[in-house]
């Protein structure tokens, strides 16, 4: 908890140390302003920075709570919900604001939950996401319908590709005589010697040698189970995620028009879709560009697809889940938001 404390304390001091830089700032570039313009001014910047410490403060403690997930000899996976808050400094004050909480908290972060080596890479990405998301939000906060159709639609596209992608390793080791059905069993793989030896001769699919690549690093003895395991999870579990996204985007769409006729106000916000779209872009772009730099730090051979994808996907659903949650905050302060001019 003393860490916390400490970093808390840190922040808070670092946004005192901008406000007065920009409070000189104002003065020399308004020379001319009154003592009650630059009180306004002060006041409303200190609100600012007093609410991005606070924002901080939660992402930081959040991180506590994050889970790490090891993937081909790093922890590449962290499932957290910190992203929550900083991403309303993004939202409520702008780009600047949004880059510097994001790279602030994975500085902060690193220090008080290590993980790995430290990278500045990570936290210029983290300043990067972290403007995208104010930048984004810039632009779509007044659009209208056609915001939340685009961002419906930005998710269904990966949905889409999820379960094309599943359907394909499915065909494709049914094709190869690996699998029956839509369900790998290990009995029903063949040894490792007889599978490098297809894999090499290129008689398999390209789905196939896929799952290959992701087990070519396992022994004789647990090959089979992790070929098959590996299998179900690049298949069936793809494809499962996909229509089961769909499915859930169909169904809300129609609750939504249904309480709508009925004059009702829809279960899932209409902020939700623009929201989505300002976590989800910056968050693939992110995952994208680090990917690379953590194969490089930790030496990772595998080839970039089968260390990206994984990635991916689980930025895919922790940024839908967070983009909901974001917007459901949103919406119930909403008018203590406006009321201070901050949307």
């Amino acid at each position: 908890m003393l860490p916390l404390i400490v970093f808390v304390a840190d922040a808070v001091l670092l946004c005192i140390l901008i406000n007065l830089v920009m409070q000189l700032r104002y003065q020399a570039g308004n020379p001319d302003a009154d003592i009650a313009g630059q009180r306004r001014d002060t006041r409303k910047r200190t609100e600012k920075m007093a609410l991005t410490a606070m924002m901080l403060a939660f992402a930081l403690a959040l991180k506590y709570f994050s889970v790490s997930l090891p993937l081909m000899g790093s922890n590449g996976l962290r499932i957290g919900f910190g992203g929550i808050f900083t991403a309303f400094p993004a939202i409520l004050f702008g780009p600047v604001y949004g880059g510097v909480t994001s790279a602030l908290s994975d500085l902060l972060g690193f220090f008080m939950k290590p993980s790995g080596d430290y990278n500045f890479l990570f936290t210029l990405m983290a300043f990067v996401g972290g403007f995208l998301k104010g930048v984004l939000w810039l632009l779509l906060k007044k659009a209208g319908k056609r915001a939340a159709v685009a961002g419906k639609s930005i998710l269904a596209a990966f949905l889409c590709v999820f379960a094309a992608f599943g359907l394909s390793v499915i065909i494709s080791l049914n094709a190869d005589n690996i699998m029956k059905g839509p369900v790998a069993v290990a009995a029903d793989v063949p040894a490792k010697a007889e599978m490098t030896e297809m894999l090499d001769g290129g008689d398999a699919g390209l789905p196939t040698r896929f799952v290959g690549m992701l087990t070519s690093t396992k022994s004789e003895k647990s090959y089979q189970k992790n070929f098959a395991t590996y299998a179900n999870l690049s298949g069936l579990g793809l494809v499962i995620t996909g229509f089961a996204g769909l499915l859930g985007i169909a169904v809300e769409t129609s609750v939504a028009a249904y309480r709508r006729k009925k004059g009702k106000n829809p279960i899932v916000p209409d902020v939700f879709p623009k929201i989505l779209i300002c976590v989800l872009i910056p968050g693939v772009i992110v995952t994208t560009v680090n990917s690379p730099i953590i194969m490089s730090l930790y030496g990772i051979k595998a080839p970039f697809l089968i260390y990206w994808l994984p990635r991916l996907a689980e930025e895919i659903i922790v940024c839908a889940i967070q983009a909901y949650i974001i917007s459901v905050i949103y919406i119930a302060a909403e008018k203590l938001f406006r009321s201070k001019g901050y949307v």
